[in-house]
């Protein structure tokens, strides 16, 4: 192993287990060091991220067993992580990540007619600002955020600094200059500060793309600009080409549309619930639930297979609900995946997800809400390993 690749950091777990960073240049692994068996397994990152995970090694006497949680390695991810945060290359390219990034989920979406805004595209309906010029002059109008503002950041951004005066204006770097983006992220640091930070960290450090596997873009992130290595002396390497981010390039689709939903719903993802059910149907309409419609979702909306989904009401509670069945076996889950919202907040939801449009596409929003349930879930798991090098902003 030594030969394809150096160790950058490691700690002691206790005098059976070290943890260590390994690489070679590209994404980094997690290297598990059993220092009884005197051997090593290399493992993806991203593995600490289910935090009920077990880890069992055998020890130095004879028919030893040892069990580690990962809630137990926390420490010591940390204490690696930071350490190969400042032992390589990663701090500059992890800056530039944040950058781009940034830029990538605030890219404004240009809508040029008011028809526009009452049949939208998913693409438009998963950006965070839209650059509206639909008032007839199509060099003049504002930037309006597709996501609802807290009192603190109406504030910190009122509608006279979103103008837009000139073509040049509808774009990413002309939203910039208003500077709605730096005095968001002073008026909410966590909503748009920390989300992007722990984000970048996990692209380049082979976290998961919040549960998706994006290790082929996590290595071209290393390799972006870089002249390959030849052993020919007569051979020119041409650098690789540099890419620019996008949450609509189909291997960030996914981690930049969850990315996204959760920014624009994460104020009322506390009363989002998911759990699980072995009957959905009979357990909520035990619980004064009645059934209204079916509504069939495609792989990759709600998860990697398809599901047949039951909407309920249950009118004396207040709350919707919504029975999601998996049409084949998915090994994320066991039995029937439930959703259930408020129903005012679910039609707020939907509200939020049309900007002024038809606000009937359930479909849609039901999706965004378990998106941004999920990413929810990832960001804070992922939060307590990189918060000492990521820059957080901590309330």
């Amino acid at each position: 192993m030594e030969e394809q690749g150096k160790i950058i950091s490691s700690c002691d777990i206790d005098a059976n287990l070290a943890l260590q960073i390994w690489t070679r240049g590209k994404t980094p692994r997690l290297s598990l060091l059993n220092k009884a068996k005197n051997s090593r397994k290399l493992i993806h990152i991203a593995w600490v991220e289910k935090r009920d995970r077990t880890l069992s090694i055998g020890g130095k006497k004879p028919g030893e067993n040892i069990t580690y949680t990962v809630n137990d390695f926390e420490p010591a991810i940390t204490k690696i992580l930071t350490e190969y945060f400042a032992a390589t290359n990663f701090r500059l390219k992890y800056f530039k990540l944040v950058l781009d990034l940034e830029k990538a989920i605030n890219r404004p979406e240009p809508v040029m007619n008011k028809s526009d805004f009452a049949m939208m595209t998913d693409e438009k309906r998963s950006c965070l600002w839209v650059a509206d010029c639909s008032g007839g002059d199509r060099t003049k109008g504002m930037f309006r955020p597709f996501f609802p503002m807290s009192e603190e950041e109406s504030s910190a951004v009122p509608e006279e600094k979103l103008a837009i005066n000139g073509a040049a204006m509808r774009t990413t770097e002309g939203l910039y200059k208003t500077g709605a983006v730096e005095a968001l992220k002073k008026a909410n640091p966590e909503r748009w500060h920390n989300t992007v930070r722990v984000t970048a960290a996990a692209m380049l450090l082979g976290f998961s793309y919040c549960g998706a596997d994006g290790s082929k873009t996590s290595d071209a992130l290393w390799t972006a600009g870089e002249k390959p290595k030849v052993l020919n002396p007569n051979v020119t390497a041409m650098k690789a080409p540099e890419r620019k981010l996008s949450i609509h390039d189909a291997d960030l689709l996914r981690l930049g549309h969850k990315m996204t939903a959760f920014i624009r719903h994460c104020y009322i993802l506390d009363d989002v619930s998911v759990s699980y059910s072995g009957d959905s149907e009979k357990e909520l309409q035990a619980a004064g639930f009645t059934r209204t419609r079916r509504l069939d979702f495609n792989t990759g909306t709600l998860g990697d297979v398809p599901y047949r989904t039951t909407f309920y009401e249950n009118e004396a509670e207040g709350l919707t609900a919504f029975g999601c069945n998996p049409r084949m076996q998915t090994a994320r889950h066991t039995g029937d995946m439930v959703i259930t919202i408020p129903s005012g907040t679910f039609s707020e939801a939907m509200k939020n997800d049309t900007m002024g449009g038809s606000s009937a596409n359930e479909f849609y929003t039901i999706t965004r809400l378990l998106w941004a349930k999920q990413f929810g879930e990832w960001f804070g798991n992922l939060k307590p390993y990189v918060r000492k090098f990521a820059g957080l902003i901590e309330g």
